[in-house]
């Protein structure tokens, strides 16, 4: 705020001087100097001051906010979990091995085959498709990945091998089948071959208390005249690998999901420490989540440490609510979200106690799961799916406060409003305020010269200008606080008023009842305030 002087000299008057005249009156013994002690009030400025500025003084980067009711909050939000579906549940690698011995190649049908007679041996295998302990696969589509076909044989037999299945489905939507050579007369064959599996769609069905695919092989052998020996064997192995997923669906068993751990700033103790001696009545961090993946998770703070001013770490205890259970969308719910939110406050924790200590940063180390037990078998994930959680610490300006200390320095020249001081007998600044706040004001001004040097204070030192406001038990406004203050300057200090270049202001702000007891900071309380003047002239007809 910079003052604006708005002083308005009136001119002096003229002299009087009436002729009664007489023989013995001596015109000459009449003074030609009379002088002239004329008054001068103005205001030099006014207006209202709304909970609004004080906020602004301790809120500097916009943390401030308002509830619905007009109280004031200041807010500071962070994420701490952001994490992708495709890193809580993965896709393991896998080999399916299917084998075809000697007593499956040796039978009636290729006994008794003619040599370049072709005989077909087959076989199926069901595959269990899990991710992790119980989970339960109905369907997925593979993101990348590929199957890596192996074969080896001793079979001293031309042949191939026909590998298919009908769970399995290509970007088309054609079932899977490969064929690959499996073996020659030599008896000492290997093959291999890659099918990238990118858009692959795999879907189960039920068997035993397994979800499982079925693969079948088709294993041709062209009889080449030579035995079958008791050791031939031909062995093929599916490798399942680097898979990812563009969809699951199906039922994920209990998890470890991520495990993080860090550093959270609180900005208003940091770039604030006058704040340290504010205590917050109902401070509070609200945990917000947002869950895309159709799996319900459970959220553990395992430790949260506060560091306070004189460096002892205050440890977050919880009394209730803890861990937090995370809902998930259902399966009319594919690709949206849903959130929850949770409380940390003195009702379920000793929260209030870690900001006591005014801490700058809060350590902590978060983990989080899936949940056991839910009763619910129909979970999905998507790629795109995550999982977010943020933290927001509420500050409501519910409170009190012993001290705090506030400073600030204005421009303030009188010589260029005009006033010539050798004309100023004496100057009273008096201060007249209505205050809604529930705060009184001890406060000093210093006139600075231009180097900032103090050359005086207007008020009495310790002064009482601005006192609080009277609030009820809930710390609401009862009555207005109001006051007249004035200082004087007489005329031995009225030289220094040449050199003033500024005005230096220091308060020292207690709430209510010496900071005893809690009050609150709504949005339309106000300080009006007049700051005005009121000078004695001395005005010489020399002068004029």
């Amino acid at each position: 705020m910079r003052s604006q002087l708005l002083l308005l000299l009136p001119i002096a008057g003229a002299l009087l001087i009436t002729g009664c005249q007489k023989e013995h009156f001596d015109l000459k013994k009449l003074s030609d100097e009379v002088e002239i002690h004329p008054e001068l009030v103005a205001p030099l400025f006014y207006g209202s001051l709304n909970i609004g500025d004080i906020v602004e003084y301790v809120d500097s980067t916009g943390y401030a906010h308002e509830f619905d009711d007009g109280l004031i909050y200041l807010a500071y939000s962070d994420t701490v979990v952001n994490v992708m579906a495709d890193s809580m549940l993965e896709i393991p690698n896998a080999v399916y091995t299917e084998t075809f011995l000697a007593p499956d190649v040796d039978i009636p049908e290729f006994i008794e085959s003619e040599p370049g007679d072709i005989v077909h041996i087959l076989k199926s295998k069901f595959i269990a498709i899990v991710l992790e302990g119980d989970d339960r696969v109905d369907s997925m589509r593979i993101k990348g990945g590929e199957i890596l076909i192996e074969i080896m044989s001793s079979f001293k037999h031309n042949g191939y091998v026909n590998i298919s299945s009908d769970q399995i489905l290509d970007s088309r939507g054609n079932p899977f089948f490969v064929t690959l050579v499996a073996s020659d007369v030599s008896g000492d064959y290997e093959n291999s071959a890659r099918v990238l599996t990118d858009y692959y769609f795999i879907e189960t069905f039920a068997k035993g208390d397994s979800n499982v695919i079925q693969v079948d092989f088709d294993l041709a052998l062209t009889n080449s005249g030579n035995p079958v020996d008791p050791g031939d064997i031909c062995q093929i192995d599916l490798n399942f690998l680097d898979m990812g997923f563009y969809s699951v669906f199906g039922y994920i068993d209990s998890r470890n999901t991520f495990s993080e751990s860090g550093s959270l700033e609180i900005p208003f103790y940091a770039e604030n420490p006058d704040l340290a001696a504010v205590k917050f009545a109902d401070p509070r961090i609200r945990i917000k989540t947002t869950n895309s993946v159709g799996v319900p998770s459970v959220i553990t703070l395992n430790s949260v440490v506060a560091d306070g001013l004189d460096g002892s770490p205050v440890t977050l205890e919880f009394y209730e609510g803890h861990p937090f259970m995370v809902s998930a969308p259902n399966l009319t719910q594919i690709g949206s979200s849903v959130s929850d939110e949770f409380q940390i406050n003195r009702e379920t924790s000793n929260f209030d106690e870690l900001l006591a200590v005014a801490p700058s940063s809060l350590s902590y180390d978060i983990s989080g799961s899936t949940q056991q037990g839910t009763g619910d078998k129909s979970h999905f994930a998507l790629d795109t799916s995550r999982l977010i959680v943020e933290t927001e610490f509420i500050l409501p300006l519910d409170l009190r406060s012993t001290v705090i200390a506030l400073e600030d320095t204005m421009e303030f020249e009188m010589v260029d409003q005009g006033i010539d001081t050798s004309m100023v007998r004496q100057v009273n600044i008096t201060l007249s305020t209505v205050n809604e706040l529930p705060i009184k004001l001890d406060l000093q001004v210093y006139l600075l010269d231009e180097f900032y040097q103090v050359l005086d204070s207007v008020f009495l030192d310790n002064q009482v200008l601005l006192a609080a406001s009277e609030v009820d038990q809930e710390g609401k406004l009862i009555l207005a606080g109001e006051e007249v203050n004035t200082a004087i300057f007489p005329v031995e200090k009225l030289g220094k008023l040449e050199e003033i270049r500024y005005l230096q202001v220091h308060a020292r702000m207690n709430t209510s009842e010496m900071g005893s007891k809690d009050v609150k900071l709504y949005s339309d309380y106000s300080l009006d305030f007049k700051l005005s003047l009121y000078a004695d002239l001395i005005i010489n007809s020399r002068e004029l």
